[in-house]
């Protein structure tokens, strides 16, 4: 009954006459945007909408019903069903090297003691170390509750943090203010040598990071989390630290015992985002975005005139106040822009090639937007878009900030950047790398939703871009790399926004050599890419970026 309802449906959507388009419409390629500004600009989301549903016109009659609702079933044959349908769907076993039969092999016994047990924090655990044994930030589970996993796992904190400088060292960072840390004289700069017996770097090699809020997908990525989440543990959870102090490195052994903290570490190692954010607390990038703001796009004037632009997601609503703040730089002579991306989780992959289009000088290929067609069991090429240069554009220098947290069509914009040599990418780290078009999955017992991409990112010659590859190489790196050493830790930990700091001497420094067109910079990209959130048809199907 809701299978036939749902074919009506489709059938009924597709006869209905399109409206005036900004795009166009092919057999071959359902939608082609030449201008990926055009449908915001019209400001006509309805209309929007309706091309968006005709983009699946090549696939549509094959869209008849949406994942499987598994959640009466056992917890082991539930996991057994979920990784066979992803293995079917899912857009990147091949180039993300993905072997489904050795995951359900390991995977699929801690399930079965988890649900002989009765033991739900087992049981999510297990779920979450399987999709975060798959390195893309767009395979997830999200459950409406951790049933006490995650502060069973890393509720303990050591009164420290440590983050590993571009020289190769460890440092301490962090030391929580009377803590045993503290009282035992750790202090900032001191080089950890190693932990419980380990060499630091094969310590942090082995550190868990199945709780981090936006799970990375690039090698840098995962480092970068592996290093925050090594200083947490279990609550009374020993640990043996070897430091040695940086003027006269003699080596001393510290004991220390793992005490709850309300995740503080994880709030004070988050100065990768500009300030300072718990995402220990938080379960998703929705939660973690409520604690930083309420808003999905912010604007101010930096000191000197230079315009400043914080866009926290791609929804249709973003673009007239980016459009404003753009034109405000514009009409103010504004001697350079920064578009603060580190804390992006995506959205619509048009709206970022829009973006795009207030700062470039020329046509941009973005992508060719590609799904699963459940009628072939292959990928299907369902739209195309390219960034086309809006008139009166901004003509001065345009920087940008990313972090790992950069995610979806959050790397749309660097993305654009990087092929184009448009402006400058300035930061300690590349964007996410996870760029595909993600769906809903099966749903799990205990109301636990699976979710991954069915769908990629292709570059003009057909090639997976941004999407992070078996060697975990992806995402849009910096062509700004901010150093990272003890000089820009401590002044990152004092509350400074370092990374800020070098986007605006950048565009200083533009300003000085008498550019008037955005400057041309080495770039340094990887494969990438996104489109929106929209459920096609009541089919719980999620198209788009997060």
């Amino acid at each position: 009954m809701i299978r036939a309802g749902l074919v009506l449906l489709v059938l009924f959507l597709f006869s209905i006459p399109l409206p005036v388009s900004a795009g166009l419409y092919t057999e071959s390629c359902g939608m082609v945007w030449e201008d990926a500004c055009i449908p915001f600009e019209r400001n006509n989301e309805t209309a929007y909408n309706e091309e968006l549903f005709a983009s699946f016109a090549p696939i549509a009659a094959n869209l008849t019903e949406g994942p499987p609702d598994l959640s009466n079933m056992s917890w082991g044959d539930a996991f057994r069903e979920t990784c066979a349908y992803m293995e079917e769907r899912y857009a990147f076993t091949e180039w993300r090297g993905v072997d489904w039969d050795s995951l359900y092999a390991t995977y699929a016994p801690k399930i079965a003691d988890a649900e002989k047990n009765g033991d739900r924090a087992a049981y999510y655990r297990a779920l979450r170390e399987f999709t975060g044994a798959i390195p893309d930030g767009h395979v997830m589970v999200l459950a409406p509750d951790d049933f006490g996993a995650k502060y069973a796992d890393i509720g303990g904190g050591y009164g420290l943090a440590v983050a590993r400088l571009d020289s190769g060292e460890v440092i301490v960072t962090y030391i929580a203010d009377e803590s045993e840390a503290e009282r035992a004289g750790v202090r900032f700069g001191d080089v950890v040598v190693s932990w419980n017996g380990r060499p630091i770097g094969e310590a942090i090699d082995a550190t868990s990071i199945i709780w981090a809020p936006v799970k990375p997908s690039t090698g840098e990525g995962i480092l970068l989390h592996k290093q925050r989440f090594l200083t947490r543990a279990p609550v009374g959870t020993p640990a043996t630290i070897e430091i040695a102090s940086p003027e006269n490195s003699v080596l001393r052994t510290v004991n220390l015992t793992a005490a709850e903290d309300g995740y503080e570490t994880l709030a004070r190692t988050s100065i990768f985002l500009g300030r300072e954010a718990n995402d220990g607390k938080a379960g998703s990038s929705a939660e973690l975005k409520a604690t930083i703001s309420n808003e999905t796009i912010t604007s101010r004037t930096l000191p000197g005139g230079i315009a400043y632009i914080a866009v926290y997601e791609e929804s249709y609503d973003v673009y007239q106040p980016f459009r404003a703040a753009v034109k405000d730089a514009i009409a103010r002579d504004a001697p350079g822009t920064v578009v603060d991306l580190r804390f992006n989780r995506g959205g619509d992959d048009n709206l970022a090639a829009a973006y795009a289009g207030w700062f470039v000088d020329r046509p941009v290929f973005y992508e060719y937007g590609t799904s699963y067609d459940p009628g072939t069991g292959e990928p299907a090429v369902l739209w195309e878009s390219w960034t086309a240069p809006r008139p009166g554009r901004y003509t001065g220098p345009v920087a940008l900030l990313v972090s790992p947290y950069t995610i979806s069509s959050g790397e749309g914009l660097p993305k654009v950047f990087a092929e184009s040599g448009t402006g400058a990418i300035v930061s300690w780290y590349g964007t996410n790398g996870a760029f595909g078009m993600e769906s809903m999955g099966p749903v799990l017992p205990l109301g636990i939703q699976t979710a991954f991409p069915t769908g990629a990112s292709l570059d003009e010659s057909g090639q997976i871009q941004v999407d992070s590859n078996a060697s975990l190489v992806g995402g849009v790196a910096p062509t700004v790399r901010v150093p990272l050493d003890e000089e820009t830790l401590a002044r990152a930990m004092a509350g400074e926004d370092v990374q800020l700091a070098y986007a605006v001497e950048w565009i200083r420094a533009q300003a000085e050599s008498t550019t008037t067109e955005p400057s041309t910079v080495p770039t340094q990209a990887a494969a990438g890419w996104m489109m929106p959130l929209t459920a096609l048809l009541g089919l719980a199907v999620w198209y788009g970026r997060r």
